[in-house]
């Protein structure tokens, strides 16, 4: 059974210094990549056996007693914590609602997470998720890394997190935002939020309750970000998880509306699921939302699955395997999505740009995976800048008249094999070393050329030379470079110098 809402957990009217509690903690080492070798895990928002851990930090010292009381969510003496952290105000943070006292105990309230050079508030999951409360809320996960790893990060003066949930991503926008507003339909949400802005000493922010662009009212902002609550399915359990809404209605209307609430040139992003009926059509209602938007539009799917698929994973995590009611949930979805005629469910981003008084353009480009995708703001903006170029072209050979830069972000890999008794090259793959993860296979030319891109010459020059080198025509490389040089473009191994 689910439990009934939990009350609001911090009194925002008491006066406290978070900047202490941090400073505790960074002394200690309570940091993102300390806790991730404890968790032993690539990520801190992946799960792991809490037993497990728990022995990794049973002697005491400062590190080792705030992962238990943070992350691990166990009771620590009273004695042992002011005695090893005596930097703590246990009196203050009790009071503002961090932490219970208890049979000379202490326990913490909320699971504290470090995130960058963030501390971040959030519930502590139940031994099962299906017993979580309908507005619990959620810390940094792997949707929370994805969606910050696309935003572009230009300096701005509005900003707008629909769907802010504890804020985590209003908290990265406002250090390049003058003002940011974080909305939510969860007040409970908004009330971690405020406490991770207080205890982060972040300023700039508003927050406000309500759905969707409500909130905003008649506001336009320079950058939009959303992880909505967009899973599809016919339940209404989680405020994070459940939009109240059939199907990935949630989705559509986020990217419908989102042209209206951005002013000329700003980007937004958003994190969504939608369902389509096969391999072949999955970009078009994505991009058919986009529609009357005055908005560029870039669609980058993730993963696919079908409707069983889905379910499962979705229910397994929230539900568990092992329920007695895991079957008749799995049935009840399933026939939902029978009813709805869904047939292959997605997962994604869009990334989007108003540029209004222009024919806009759309592409979508399935990538493996969203895992490790990092900071891909300048990469974002170098491949919207040559889309721009590219819709002004009336051939493709005006492209040789262009001057270019290879940008730095990426490595190429030569592969060697042994022939009559030789290391030779058998493929160069070239590939991002950081952001969107493209990749691609190259020849000895197309390589030689990139290296010359060095801003100064044009490719037609460059063709020149290549030719050159090889005993050829120019006229004859041009086709087969032109084509392999416009896909590089579009995966933003090249900067268009103006």
């Amino acid at each position: 059974m689910m439990q009934g809402c939990k009350a609001t957990v911090f009194d925002l009217e008491r006066a406290w210094d978070g900047a202490k509690l941090k400073a505790v903690a960074a002394e200690a080492g309570y940091t993102d990549k300390a806790l991730a070798k404890t968790l032993a895990i690539t990520c801190p928002h992946e799960q792991q056996d809490i037993e497990v851990v728990f022995r990794r930090v049973r002697i005491n010292n400062p590190y080792n007693i705030l992962v238990r009381l943070f992350r691990l969510g166990r009771a620590v003496p009273q004695s042992e914590l002011q005695k090893i952290l005596p930097g703590l105000d246990l009196e203050t943070l009790t009071a503002v609602g961090l932490l219970q006292h208890g049979d000379g105990q202490i326990r913490s309230t909320v699971k504290l997470t470090p995130f960058y050079d963030l501390l971040l508030a959030s519930d502590f999951e139940p031994p099962a998720r299906r017993e979580m409360p309908a507005d619990h809320v959620l810390g940094v996960g792997a949707a929370s890394v994805t969606l910050a790893g696309l935003t572009v990060r230009r300096p701005v003066e509005t900003a707008l997190d629909l769907g802010a949930g504890a804020g985590i991503q209003a908290f990265l926008a406002a250090r390049h935002s003058q003002r940011v507003l974080g909305t939510d339909t969860n007040e409970r949400a908004l009330n971690f939020a405020r406490f991770n802005a207080r205890l982060n000493d972040i300023e700039g922010l508003e927050w406000r309750q309500g759905s969707l662009y409500e909130p905003a009212d008649k506001q336009r902002f320079d950058l939009i970000v959303s992880n909505p609550p967009y899973v599809i399915s016919p339940e209404s359990r989680f405020v994070f998880r459940d939009a109240h809404l059939p199907g990935d209605q949630i989705s559509e209307q986020v990217i419908r509306g989102t042209g209206r609430y951005l002013n000329e040139g700003g980007f937004a992003c958003i994190l969504f699921n939608w369902h389509h009926r096969s391999e072949d059509d999955w970009a078009t209602r994505p991009l058919s939302w986009v529609g009357e938007s005055s908005c560029d539009s870039w669609l980058l799917r993730f993963s696919c699955e079908e409707p069983l698929a889905y379910a499962a994973e979705w229910l397994g995590d929230y539900e568990g395997k092992d329920s007695p009611d895991y079957g008749r949930h799995l049935d009840e979805w399933m026939s939902y999505y029978q009813d709805m005629r869904i047939e292959r469910i997605s997962a994604g981003a869009i990334i989007m740009r108003r540029r209004k008084g222009q024919r806009n353009w759309s592409r979508f480009d399935a990538i493996e995976t969203a895992r490790g995708i990092g900071s891909s703001s300048d990469q974002i903006e170098r491949i919207f800048a040559i889309e721009d170029l590219l819709e002004t072209l009336a051939e493709e050979r005006e492209l040789l008249d262009f001057r270019f830069h290879f940008d730095e972000h990426h490595r190429l890999e030569h592969r060697l094999t042994v022939e009559d008794g030789r290391w030779v090259v058998c493929e160069e793959h070239l590939h991002a070393s950081e952001g969107i993860p493209f990749a691609g296979k190259v020849d000895m030319y197309i390589a030689q050329l990139l290296a010359g891109c060095d801003g100064r010459r044009s490719l037609r020059e460059l063709i020149a030379e290549g030719a050159q080198r090889a005993g050829t025509d120019p006229e004859t490389m041009i086709p087969a470079f032109l084509k392999v040089i416009r896909k590089l473009m579009r995966s933003g191994f090249l900067r268009l110098v103006k």
